[in-house]
C-alpha cells in the first residue's frame, strides 16, 4: 500500500489534526464565510513552505499585493520569498465599450488557463488560489463550473504541486462542486455568543485516502500566529505512574475523606458562595507543592490579585519570578476564550510544566463557555479521563444553593467524578457556622459524619461532628 507523502501547513496543531499535514501534489480546499481566517491559514502554508526553501505561489484574485503585504504585515509576517500573481480577470481592452457584460465560456476558460499556465512556469510546489469565488462569478452555472474546476485540477495535478484552494461561500445557491472535485477540504466557521467575543473552529471535511481527527476543533488567529485547539481524544493520552496519595495536610479532612485524594482521580467541591470553596481547593494544591510537586489553579471567577492574597503567605514566594512557587495561576476570562482553548490550557499545564493537581475554579463559569452546546458532561468526562490516563488529580469547585440535584448541571457532574465533598452552612445556637461532610470516594472508604468547618488564619479547620444543630438543621446536613 502507497503511503502518500504529507506536506506541514506551518501550523503543528493542524498538521496534529490531519495526522500529518496536507496531501503531497494534491489540491486541497478551504472554504468559510468572509472573517474566518481562510487567507491567514493560506499565507501561513507559504510562509512556511518559503522558510524551507520551497517554491511558493500566491494567486490572488480577490485583494491587491499591496493589500496582501499588508495582511501579511499585520501579523508581523513578510511574504519574501513568495511570488505574486494577479491575473486579470477581465481584459480591458476587449471589453472597454462594454457597460454590462455577460460571462463567456472563453473568459473563464481564459482565467483557469492563466493560473494554471503561472503555476506550470513557476515551479512552484506549494500554491495557494484566493479565491474561488471570482471563478464562480465567470461561470453560467453549476455543470460549466464544475468542468473548468476539473481542467484546473488536472492541470494543477501535472504540475506535481500541492494546492490549497480558498472559497468564502459566498455563493447564493452553493453546491458542492469543489469538495467533490478536490482531495482534502477544510471548513472553517465563526461563531458568536450572546454575550463576549465570538471564537472560530474548523472541521477536516474530507482527506482521501488519509487518516485525520473528526469532529470540530477550535482555533484562534493571534498577531503573529493561527493557533489550533484540536479537540481532545483522552485514549491518545496516556502515561505509566504510580499511584500515591495526596494529603491535604489538616489532620480532620483527612480523616474523614478516609486518607488523601488519589492520583488520577477527580474531586468535586460543592457549596454556596462564601462557605469557603476555593480555600478547601487551595489546601490540596498547597498540599501538592509542600511534597515538592506543581499545581495548576486555573481562577474562571475571582479576581486573580484576591485569589494571590490568600496563598502568598502559605505557599511562598518565587525568589527569580516572584510568583507563588510551585503553584501555576491561570486567569481565565469566560467571555474570551472557547471550550477548546481552555481545555489546551489545561492540556499544556500537564504536558508542558508536569503539574501533579488541576484545580478548576469554578466550574459554574465554565459551563458559560459551553452552555450553547450543551456539552458540559462529555467534555468534561474526556477531560477528566484524560488527567486520569496522565496520573493527574482534578478538583472541580461547584457552587450551588441546595441539595445537589444530578439532573441538572453543573451538579450533574457529581456522576462522573470520584470524589464529592460538599461544605454547607447550618444555624447552631444563634450563630451561622459552618459544616463539612464527603458524599462520595470512589476509591475507599471515607466517613459519613457531617463535621465542622472553619476558616482560620493558617487555612482550615476540620473540627468534631455536628450534632447539636437541632432537628431542622439535621435533616437539612442530612440531604
Amino acid at each position: 500500500m502507497t503511503v502518500t507523502k504529507r506536506i506541514p501547513t506551518g501550523i503543528p496543531e493542524l498538521d496534529a489534526v490531519l495526522r500529518g499535514g496536507l496531501l503531497d501534489g494534491r489540491i486541497h480546499l478551504i472554504e468559510g464565510r468572509p472573517g474566518t481566517g481562510k487567507t491567514t491559514i493560506g499565507m501561513r502554508f507559504l510562509i512556511a513552505a518559503a522558510a524551507e526553501g520551497q517554491g511558493s505561489l500566491y494567486v490572488t484574485l480577490s485583494e491587491t499585493e499591496e493589500e496582501l503585504h499588508a495582511t501579511a504585515a499585520s501579523h508581523g509576517w513578510s511574504l519574501d520569498g513568495i511570488r505574486l500573481f494577479a491575473p486579470d480577470l477581465l481584459e480591458a481592452q476587449e471589453f472597454h465599450e462594454q457597460t454590462i457584460m455577460l460571462p463567456s465560456d472563453a473568459e473563464l476558460s481564459q482565467l483557469v488557463d492563466a493560473i494554471a499556465g503561472e503555476v506550470e512556469r513557476s515551479g512552484a510546489t506549494r500554491v495557494v488560489i484566493d479565491s474561488m469565488a471570482e471563478i464562480r462569478l465567470l461561470a453560467h452555472d453549476s455543470a460549466h463550473y464544475r468542468r473548468q474546476i476539473i481542467t484546473l485540477r488536472n492541470r494543477l495535478a501535472r504540475a506535481n504541486a500541492t494546492v490549497i484552494l480558498l472559497d468564502d461561500l459566498t455563493a447564493m445557491n452553493h453546491a458542492f462542486e469543489l469538495q467533490s472535485a478536490v482531495h482534502g477540504a477544510i471548513t472553517l466557521e465563526q461563531r458568536d455568543r450572546p454575550y463576549g467575543a465570538g471564537y472560530r473552529t474548523l472541521k477536516i471535511v474530507k482527506l482521501r485516502g488519509a487518516d485525520y481527527q473528526s469532529g470540530w476543533h477550535d482555533f484562534a488567529i493571534e498577531r503573529d500566529e493561527v493557533l489550533i485547539f484540536p479537540s481532545l481524544i483522552a485514549e491518545e493520552h496516556r502515561r505509566d505512574y504510580q499511584p500515591g496519595e495526596l494529603l491535604s495536610g489538616v489532620a480532620g479532612l483527612d480523616d474523614i475523606v478516609g486518607g488523601g485524594i488519589i492520583d488520577g482521580t477527580s474531586t468535586m467541591i460543592v457549596g454556596p458562595a462564601g462557605v469557603g470553596k476555593t480555600t478547601l481547593a487551595l489546601q490540596y494544591a498547597l498540599a501538592a507543592v509542600r511534597v515538592g510537586d506543581k499545581a495548576a489553579y486555573f481562577v474562571l471567577d475571582e479576581a486573580e490579585m484576591t485569589l494571590r492574597s490568600r496563598m502568598i503567605a502559605r505557599f511562598g514566594i518565587h525568589d527569580e519570578t516572584g510568583e507563588p512557587r510551585g503553584l501555576l495561576i491561570t486567569r481565565i476570562n469566560p467571555s474570551r476564550i472557547s471550550a477548546g482553548a481552555f481545555i489546551w490550557r489545561v492540556r499544556r499545564s500537564v504536558e508542558d510544566d508536569g503539574v501533579r493537581i488541576v484545580v478548576i475554579d469554578s466550574i459554574n463559569s465554565y459551563l458559560d463557555l459551553v452552555r450553547e452546546e450543551s456539552t458540559l458532561l462529555l467534555q468534561m468526562n474526556e477531560l477528566f479521563s484524560y488527567l486520569a490516563n496522565m496520573g493527574v488529580i482534578a478538583v472541580i469547585v461547584g457552587a450551588h444553593s441546595a441539595a445537589l440535584d444530578t439532573t441538572r448541571e453543573p451538579d450533574a457532574l457529581s456522576i462522573i467524578t470520584d470524589n464529592v465533598i460538599a461544605l454547607r452552612f447550618h444555624e447552631a445556637h444563634g450563630i451561622m457556622d459552618k459544616a463539612i461532610s464527603v458524599m462520595k470516594k470512589r476509591h475507599g472508604r471515607h466517613s459519613h459524619e457531617v463535621r465542622e468547618f472553619r476558616l482560620v488564619e493558617d487555612g482550615i479547620e476540620v473540627g468534631n461532628r455536628v450534632d447539636d444543630a437541632g432537628p431542622d438543621n439535621a435533616t437539612r446536613l442530612a440531604h
